[in-house]
């Protein structure tokens, strides 16, 4: 079912998570904390509870999109930073429909959810186009987008014409025939079909790489654009498509989590949780389905920290430290899938001698 490359892979992704909640326990001992009362907190908080399960699948669903949004761009030797800012523009295309078009819900959510979708499209095209045809890179391009879209966004629900009441910087609460259906009516948390387009997101984007000849051109150019080139493909179509998709990823996550949690867009809208999804990437191996689990692990660390600081006597900062340890481990995949096959040949060599 997996290849030796794959697995080697999902090994080393384990490893890092397991080295990094070591780290963590470490830290939660320093800080006064009890590893049992520790485990026990993250699991309570997480899982071990309704609102905690809830909690952690409502933090997951954005996760899944940036992590998409990274994951997409990166299969074609891309990196894209702009995950905040194409979100941000979901979220405004999203809010828009939610409050001046007032239709059926049948036909008003796939309305803002295909603004959405298309605001983000359109924040990562620019960034793709300037990387295609100028060579700009395009970290640079998205990180400048970034602050564009962001302080754009602020502009209009501060000052501007989405402002909803003076003294305040949100939108109003968008109709309710855009609110999403919920899946789980849990009173505090609700769960909406968020997370339903999420997986379905996934799933369609996995089918996109593998089994279609987009899919199997955005692989080529970024395992090695000149020999792509050479034989007809085209690297700058790829280049602008794969960063498409990439912003049509973030941009659902702005619209779904205006429409399936907020209801509304405001001044502090959590960018936070689209360079989470670099990590959430990263650790799925920059795979649409592995990209599911390890939004789910950060969204559980994430609805945790209340029940650490709360019961376990543990600073919420362990949880930061236990994610930039995955990130660090993650990013030093080569060495620990090096030291893995090393191992491997190195028992054949003693073997044969």
């Amino acid at each position: 079912m997996f290849g030796k490359g794959r697995f080697v892979g999902i090994i080393s992704s384990i490893i890092a998570v397991v080295v990094a909640i070591l780290v963590g326990m470490v830290f939660a001992l320093i800080s006064g904390g009890n590893i049992i009362d520790t485990f026990k907190a993250i699991y309570m908080g997480s899982f071990g509870t309704q609102m905690g399960l809830a909690s952690t699948i409502n933090n997951a669903v954005p996760l899944i999109f940036t992590g998409l949004a990274v994951a997409l761009p990166f299969r074609a030797g891309l990196f894209n930073i702009g995950g905040a800012g194409q979100m941000y523009m979901g979220a405004i295309g999203a809010v828009l429909i939610g409050l001046y078009v007032n239709l059926p819900s049948v036909i008003e959510i796939p309305l803002a959810v295909a603004l959405g979708a298309l605001f983000g499209m359109m924040w990562g095209i620019l960034p793709g186009y300037l990387k295609a045809k100028f060579g700009v890179h395009e970290v640079i391009n998205t990180i400048m987008m970034n602050y564009i879209s962001i302080y754009f966004v602020r502009y209009l629900v501060s000052n501007g014409p989405l402002n909803g009441v003076m003294g305040t910087a949100r939108t109003v609460v968008i109709h309710k025939s855009a609110f999403f259906p919920i899946l789980w009516n849990y009173p505090i948390k609700p769960v909406s079909i968020s997370i339903v387009v999420a997986v379905i997101l996934c799933a369609f984007y996995y089918w996109l790489l593998e089994s279609t000849k987009i899919g199997f051109e955005i692989k080529a150019v970024g395992y090695n654009p000149k020999a792509a080139e050479y034989s007809g493909i085209s690297v700058n179509k790829n280049i602008i498509t794969a960063m498409a998709l990439g912003g049509i990823a973030a941009g659902l996550a702005g619209a779904c989590f205006t429409l399936g949690e907020m209801h509304f867009v405001s001044n502090d809208f959590p960018v936070e949780m689209a360079f989470t999804g670099i990590a959430v990437s990263l650790l799925g191996r920059n795979n649409p389905y592995g990209v599911i689990p390890a939004a789910f692990l950060f969204a559980a660390l994430q609805a945790s920290n209340l029940q650490l600081q709360l019961f376990a006597h543990v600073p919420k900062d362990v949880v930061n430290i236990i994610q930039g340890v995955v990130i660090m481990f993650v990013a030093l995949d080569r060495l620990i899938t090096y030291l893995l096959t090393r191992r491997k040949g190195g028992a054949k060599g003693i073997g044969n001698t």
